[in-house]
Parts: structure tokens; C-alpha cells; sequence
């Protein structure tokens, strides 16, 4: 899970990063729907008004295969609207015209070399022009799985983002986390999650012992049932043993160049849709993710 800054990361002995860093979403948690890669409709007739959603695909290699793809060839789609479909050209770039306004869109990407992946949810006001799938292949895949000790149930999905600071973009250098944060996850009724949340050092790579967010932002959740969810995400509370342990971590001296905003004030955070399917990958990227809002004025 870079900020995937879900980039997520991992290694042979190393580390790989692959981790996640939102416009709003829509939606209430609830019952899931159906499976796979197909569409899930019922929206009746579209608006009229229409915008177009465009970005760059991400993947995440082995060590000694380069460390990223800009992935040729990937098949993209809206899954509330599989008809609304465009492949990425040899930069990794696509973009699908005619997405109504006010739809509720999920953005999928299928390619052989790679697991089937969505976006969270996004509710449809505008064009976007900076969505980013960033994808684990699947050689790096079977690695990440071997390091942390998990099998992936096909019957169940994985669901990763990032806690990202506000303004900050995949594109930007450093570190993109939110560092002293949490996640909360509003389930389905009755649905299970095998693991999670697990949060990831400032390395990039899944650390079960950390309880809060690093300066990497990372989160990833394991095995979770099919069905709507929504992540949110909320500083550590002051005062806590938890905020004592993101104050000792990260003393203000040592890191002056680091937003250390969850010590002095209740940052808020964009929540995220996510529709958990069997056999999915879901990665809430940057910047559209567990995205930080700017400062009360």
C-alpha cells in the first residue's frame, strides 16, 4: 500500500513502496452488492450533463524490475456503468467522456498483469483530471502477502489508503502522511474483517504494532466481507497514551519540516466510499483518499 501513499511497499530483504494521498465521495455504508469486474446499474436515464474523469495508472514492481509502471494496455471502466469504458495509453493515461453528473462512480482497472483494483466511490460534480490507480503487480503482490503472513480469500476484498496531508499530492516529494492518525470503519451489518486496520511506518512497509498513522500514511485492511464501507479517519485524542506515543515518536525539533498538525489541532478528513467485492483490490489514493482539510479559519 507510496501514497498507494495504500504505495504499497515491500521487499526480498528490502522495500518496495506501494502507499497512498480526494474529490468528495457520496454514499451511506451498507449491505454490499454483487461481485467482479461486471456493472452494478439501476441508475435509470443519465442526467444530460455529462464531464469526463482522466488520470494515470500506477503499478508497483518487483525489486530489479524498476520499481514502477506506468501501466500500457490497462482496461478502465466505471463499474455502476461498465459501459463507460477506455484502455490506458503507453503512459499509463486514460480518460472516459460521458460520466453523468451525480452518479456514484467507481473507476476499475483490469489488465493480466495485474489484480482487478478499484477506486473508492466518487460522487460526480466535476471533471477530474488527477485519479490514480496505484497497483501492486502480481509478482509484487504474492511477495506482499508472503511478508505480512496473509493468504487473499477470493470470496473477500482488500482495502488500502492513506491518510494524506492537505495539498499534498503523489506527485510532491517526501513523505505525503498525516502522521498521528486513525482510521474508522463503518461496516455492513453484520461483516467481518480478517485484520486491520494496520497502519505503515515511515519505511512504507505494514507495521501491526504500530496504533496510529506515520508519516507515511499508509493503511491497509485484510479479508474484509463484501459490502459498502466507509473509512474515515480522526486525529489521535489528547489527552491519551496514544497522543503521549505520536508526541514522543515525533518530537516537533526533530521533524520541523513535517506536518505534525494531529499534535496542536483537530484536523478533519475526507471519508471514502469503499465497495468491497470479492476478489478485489480497492486503493484509495492520493489525492483522493483519507485526504486532510485545511485549517479552520
Amino acid at each position: 500500500m507510496r501514497n498507494f501513499r495504500l504505495v504499497l511497499a515491500l521487499v526480498f530483504g528490502g522495500v518496495l513502496a506501494l502507499g497512498a494521498c480526494s474529490s468528495s465521495d457520496g454514499g451511506t455504508a451498507g449491505a454490499g452488492g454483487s461481485a467482479g469486474s461486471g456493472g452494478e446499474g439501476g441508475i435509470g436515464d443519465p442526467p444530460a450533463a455529462t464531464v469526463s474523469v482522466g488520470g494515470i495508472a500506477w503499478g508497483f514492481t518487483l525489486p530489479g524490475q524498476g520499481g514502477y509502471d506506468l501501466i500500457k494496455g490497462a482496461t478502465i471502466s466505471v463499474l455502476e456503468m461498465p459501459e463507460l469504458t477506455t484502455e490506458s495509453d503507453d503512459e499509463g493515461a486514460f480518460t472516459i467522456e460521458g460520466i453523468p453528473v451525480g452518479l456514484q462512480a467507481t473507476f476499475v482497472l483490469e489488465h493480466e498483469r495485474y489484480p482487478l483494483t478499484y477506486t473508492k466511490t466518487h460522487t460526480i460534480t466535476e471533471d477530474i483530471t488527477n485519479l490514480t490507480f496505484q497497483v501492486p503487480n502480481n509478482g509484487l503482490y504474492i511477495v506482499i502477502e508472503t511478508q505480512l503472513g496473509i493468504t487473499s480469500d477470493p470470496e473477500k476484498c482488500q482495502m488500502v489508503s492513506t491518510f494524506t496531508r492537505y495539498g499534498r499530492t503523489i506527485g510532491d516529494p517526501g513523505h505525503h502522511g498525516q502522521a498521528g492518525a486513525v482510521l474508522g470503519i463503518d461496516a455492513p451489518d453484520g461483516a467481518s474483517m480478517e485484520e486491520g486496520p494496520i497502519y505503515f511506518g515511515d519505511n512504507v512497509v505494514p507495521d501491526r504494532a504500530r496504533s496510529y498513522s506515520s508519516l507515511d500514511g499508509g493503511v491497509l485492511i485484510i479479508n474484509a466481507d463484501p459490502g459498502d464501507y466507509r473509512l474515515s479517519a480522526s486525529c489521535v485524542e489528547n489527552p491519551s497514551t496514544l497522543y503521549d506515543d505520536f508526541v514522543a515518536e515525533y518530537p516537533p525539533e526533530t521533524y520541523p519540516e513535517e506536518d505534525l498538525r494531529c499534535q496542536t489541532e483537530s484536523v478533519e478528513f475526507e471519508s471514502v466510499l469503499m465497495k468491497c467485492r470479492p476478489g478485489v483490490f480497492l486503493n484509495a489514493s492520493p489525492s483522493y483518499g483519507l485526504q486532510a482539510l485545511p485549517a479552520a479559519e
